[in-house]
């Protein structure tokens, strides 16, 4: 089938979920009480997208705190600490920067050691819905940078790389899980790669400066960057095959910035390298990019989840301007080829607000659009 429709991850919570890890978090409620109102929530989110038309759904994370953090509560050797707890001036130097984090964090705090990891959620997801299911997980290039601390981390790893290395392990071990299950897609996401666009050889973007000053990890220069977030993932994947593996990229530029406008051509030729098989990138937001640039560069093996809703913008677009968004792809790609998504997703953070309707509303248009282009383009 041609313009196959997904989201890229996260999907706004409901007011109850938000209330019920508040209430968790005071110990006013139990584990198993907060248990059900995630359920509830998966529930809820799998009816949603399968009513708005969603091809290849997700749970829409219903059970993630944020997209990284949730595995400091899957996996060995990691421990959640208030971002203050890294550097006392955390949350000033995030400001000066423009570069936020959620302020809790996994932190790599000992050897990290295999665990399932979403197998639990795709188990759980299953039971509801008879559509293919996407599993997202976080990268080892983003978890290396996101959780390697200069002085809690460095007693077990030396080096970030040395982490990211055995997390790339446990990773895999949950992909080939994952497959044997019946997942059908399997996306890992990496905005840090995609961040990279907006740094220079020597300079690095907003977000490396910020984990550079409240972590103490290193810039490596921009080449040696894009080689080792190659080279961990096409270690994660290597002979992992029957499943579809994708890569989701970040790209939030900001105004101001000298990048802005400049796409993920950008990265080329090394992200193509990546042994994936579709690309989930963001081309909906201003300053993203032209997609040919991009996709001028794809063989015949590579597909495109082309971001053509925006996330960050609460006006909902019609159908017809989703569809001119989705024409951009066709230059390069045959229409079976070409996914529609979001750009990101929704609510990557548990009290990431937008409006749960909206959201719907948006999923809903782009579900139209498919229908306009299948019969548009066959």
């Amino acid at each position: 089938m041609s313009f196959v429709t997904s989201v890229v991850g996260s999907f706004p919570r409901p007011k109850f979920v938000v209330e019920a890890y508040d209430k968790y978090s005071k110990g006013e409620l139990s584990r198993e009480e907060l248990e059900e109102y995630l359920d509830d929530a998966v529930k809820l989110t799998i009816k949603e997208e399968e009513v708005a038309g969603i091809d290849v759904i997700t749970d829409g994370e219903q059970r993630r705190t944020s997209f990284v953090s949730f595995i400091g509560e899957k996996l060995e050797g990691f421990k959640h600490v208030y971002i203050t707890e890294l550097n006392p001036k955390a949350i000033e130097i995030m400001r000066q920067y423009k570069g936020p984090l959620t302020e809790w964090r996994a932190v790599v705090s000992g050897y990290i050691k295999g665990s399932k990891i979403a197998l639990d959620e795709f188990e759980f997801a299953k039971r509801y819905t008879s559509k293919p299911i996407k599993v997202t997980l976080p990268s080892p290039y983003l978890v290396m940078w996101e959780s390697w601390h200069s002085q809690i981390s460095k007693p077990y790893y030396k080096e970030p790389e040395d982490m990211a290395k055995d997390y790339a392990k446990v990773l895999r071990e949950e992909i080939i899980r994952l497959r044997d299950a019946g997942v059908a897609f399997v996306q890992l996401d990496e905005p840090m790669l995609g961040d990279l666009i907006e740094a220079d050889e020597n300079e690095p973007d907003r977000y490396r400066k910020v984990i550079e000053l409240i972590y103490g990890q290193k810039y490596r220069g921009f080449k040696n960057e894009l080689t080792l977030a190659r080279d961990l993932l096409n270690e994660t994947v290597k002979g992992i095959s029957d499943i579809r593996i994708g890569m989701h990229m970040d790209r939030w530029p900001n105004p101001d910035s000298p990048k802005f406008g400049t796409g993920y051509e950008r990265l080329l030729p090394e992200v193509l390298d990546i042994k994936i098989k579709q690309y989930v990138v963001e081309y909906a937001a201003p300053g993203s990019g032209d997609p040919s640039k991009f996709l001028e560069h794809f063989d015949n093996t590579k597909e495109i989840g082309l971001g053509v809703i925006e996330v960050r913008n609460p006006r909902i677009e019609k159908p017809e301007e989703v569809v001119q968004r989705a024409e951009r792809a066709l230059k390069h790609l045959d229409p079976k080829r070409v996914w529609l998504n979001p750009d990101c997703g929704f609510a990557p953070g548990l009290y990431r607000k937008f409006e749960r309707k909206i959201a719907f509303e948006k999923l809903s248009v782009m579900s139209q659009a498919a229908q306009i282009l299948r019969k548009r383009y066959g």
